[in-house]
């Protein structure tokens, strides 16, 4: 049974349709949504960018925090229960399968593909990860 459903999210368009399938899943079954957004950070090679390096970490949170509110007003007024976290880790599929792993989530549901720059892949490097390394069911929307 679908209790626990989680929708990586980057603001895609894949993304956006992943977390709009995901609330219609939960409706019909009953089950909560954990909405995540993945920031990697990369560390600057050249020490005099370490400030500049700093600001940007916050402004990246800040952004991903933003995205995942909007989306849970939507899953309140649909009354569905939610949880929405910042993961942040040098592996965005590492991060993903901890956090599943973590809170006994039963369904991934995520967009095909990111925001990242390969658009003729049938697959995202995230989603293919993410279908290898599963523990549970994944659903991939285009």
């Amino acid at each position: 049974m679908i209790k626990h459903i989680m929708v990586p999210y980057d603001q895609s368009e894949p993304a956006g349709r992943a977390f709009e399938f995901a609330m219609d899943l939960a409706k019909k079954y009953g089950a909560r949504i954990s909405i995540v957004s993945c920031i990697v950070p990369q560390s600057p090679m050249d020490p005099t960018f370490a400030t500049a390096y700093g600001e940007t970490l916050i402004l990246m949170r800040k952004a991903a925090t933003a995205a995942l509110a909007k989306l849970e007003v939507k899953i309140k007024e649909a009354g569905i229960p939610d949880k929405a976290d910042v993961l942040e880790g040098l592996s965005i599929t590492d991060e993903l399968m901890s956090y599943a792993d973590a809170h006994q989530v039963d369904l991934i549901v995520m967009g095909s593909r990111g925001l990242g720059g390969f658009r003729k892949l049938l697959l995202g490097s995230v989603a293919s990860g993410v279908i290898q390394h599963a523990k549970c069911p994944v659903l991939i929307i285009k």
